[in-house]
C-alpha cells in the first residue's frame, strides 16, 4: 500500500496523537518576533481538529486527499533534495513520485531517453549549471524516485504496519535510497545500506568515530523506543520535539558515507506522520534552504556544549535540537493550515 492509497482508506486527524506540548524543548530564542511555541501548537490542534471534522463530514474527498498527498509528498522528497543539491524540480520531482508510489518495488532501473521526462531532467540539470552527460541525468533520476521510494518503504513499515523504528529498517530503507545513486567516491553498491567504515567530517563537525557508529545507532533504537514507551503509558506525546530529536541525534551520528541528511529528513517525517498524519516541508526554496542548514549548523554546534553540561545545568537550557523542534513546530502547522485551505476551497467549488 502507499501513502496515497492509505491516506485515502485511512486519513482521519482525531487519530493523530499530539496531545502534548514540552515547552522546555524549544528553542525560539534566535528568532526576533517568533510566535511563542504553545501558540503555535493551540493553533496546530485548532486546524487539526478543524480538518478532522470536515472529513469525518464529507463524503467523496477521495481524490482531493489523493492530489493534497501527492502535491505534499513531491514537495518533501524535492525540498529534502534541494538542501543537498540534488533531485530535479519540483515539476519532474512530482511526476516521478507520481510513478513511485503508483508502482511497486524499493528500486526503479534506469530511465529511457525516450521517455518524456528525460529531457526534462536533462534540461533541469543545464538550468543548474550542472553536467548533462548520461550518468549524471540517471543519477538526478534515481535521486528523486528513490527518495519516494524509501520514504513510502519506511512509512509503510513504521506507520501502516505499525512496527518499531529499527536498524534493519533504516538500513534498509538507506539501501533504497541510494540505489543507482553513486557518491562522490564510492559506488552505491559499496556504501548503500551499510554503516560507514571511515571518518566524515562537515565543516567543523567530526561526527562518530566509525568503530562507535554500530553501538550510537544501538542506543539510537534504544533511546527512541525508550522514549515513546514512556509516552504512550503516559497517553502524552508532543511529536515534534520527538521528531526534531532524533532527525537531530541522527544526523550527528552520520552513520552513512553519504545519504545522512535526506535519512534524518526520513525519520522525521515519518515519527511526524505516524503521530500528526501530515508531513513537515523544509527546503522548499533556496531561502527554506539557508534557514535549515543554519539551524542543523547550530544544532550542531550546541551539541558539543550539552554533552559537557551537568544535570541541573541541563534542565535549564533548551536541547540542542529545541530551534529544529520549533522549524518543524511551525511548518507543520503551516502545512495544517494549507490543508485546510485546499479542502474549503474544494467545498465552494
Amino acid at each position: 500500500m502507499s501513502i496515497l492509497q492509505y491516506a485515502v482508506d485511512h486519513y482521519c486527524l482525531s487519530n493523530a496523537a499530539a496531545t502534548c506540548l514540552d515547552n522546555g524543548a524549544y528553542d525560539d530564542s534566535h528568532h526576533d518576533h517568533a510566535e511563542d511555541p504553545e501558540d503555535v501548537f493551540t493553533e496546530m490542534k485548532k486546524t487539526r481538529a478543524q480538518i478532522s471534522s470536515f472529513l469525518q463530514s464529507s463524503a467523496g474527498q477521495d481524490a482531493l486527499i489523493n492530489d493534497y498527498f501527492l502535491d505534499l509528498i513531491s514537495r518533501v522528497v524535492h525540498g529534502s533534495n534541494l538542501i543537498e543539491k540534488a533531485g530535479s524540480n519540483l515539476e519532474v520531482t512530482r511526476a516521478l513520485c507520481k510513478i513511485a508510489l503508483e508502482t511497486s518495488g524499493n528500486t526503479t532501473e534506469d530511465i529511457s531517453p525516450q521517455d518524456s521526462l528525460y529531457n526534462l531532467l536533462k534540461d533541469d540539470l543545464f538550468k543548474q549549471n550542472r553536467s548533462t552527460n548520461e550518468a549524471e541525468i540517471q543519477k538526478s533520476y534515481h535521486e528523486v524516485i528513490q527518495h519516494c521510494r524509501a520514504l513510502n518503504f519506511l512509512i509503510s513499515e513504521v506507520v501502516f504496519q505499525d512496527n518499531p523504528l529499527s536498524e534493519t529498517l533504516i538500513l534498509e530503507a538507506h539501501k533504497s535510497l541510494t540505489y543507482k545513486v553513486d557518491s562522490s567516491n564510492e559506488s552505491y553498491k559499496n556504501y548503500g545500506g551499510v554503516f560507514r567504515t571511515t571518518r566524515v567530517f562537515a565543516g567543523f563537525s567530526d561526527f562518530t568515530l566509525p568503530q562507535y557508529v554500530a553501538s550510537e545507532m544501538k542506543a539510537f533504537i534504544s533511546d527512541l523506543s525508550a522514549d515513546i514507551i514512556t509516552a504512550e503509558k503516559l497517553g502524552q506525546i508532543d511529536p515534534f520535539v520527538l521528531a526534531a530529536k532524533y532527525c537531530h541525534k541522527f544526523v550527528n551520528i552520520h552513520p552513512f558515507g553519504d545519504g545522512n541528511g535526506r535519512m534524518c529528513r526520513l525519520i522525521m517525517n515519518v515519527l511526524l506522520f505516524k503521530y500528526t498524519g501530515v508531513l513537515c516541508v523544509l527546503g522548499n526554496d533556496d531561502q527554506g534552504v539557508q534557514n535549515y542548514l543554519t539551524v542543523a549548523v547550530r544544532g550542531g554546534e550546541a551539541d558539543q556544549v550539552w554533552k559537557d553540561l551537568d544535570e541541573e545545568e541541563a534542565a535549564f537550557t533548551p536541547p540542542p535540537w529545541g530551534e529544529l523542534a520549533f522549524m518543524v513546530l511551525r511548518q507543520t502547522k503551516k502545512e495544517m493550515e494549507n490543508f485546510m485551505s485546499v479542502l474549503n476551497n474544494a467545498s465552494t467549488v
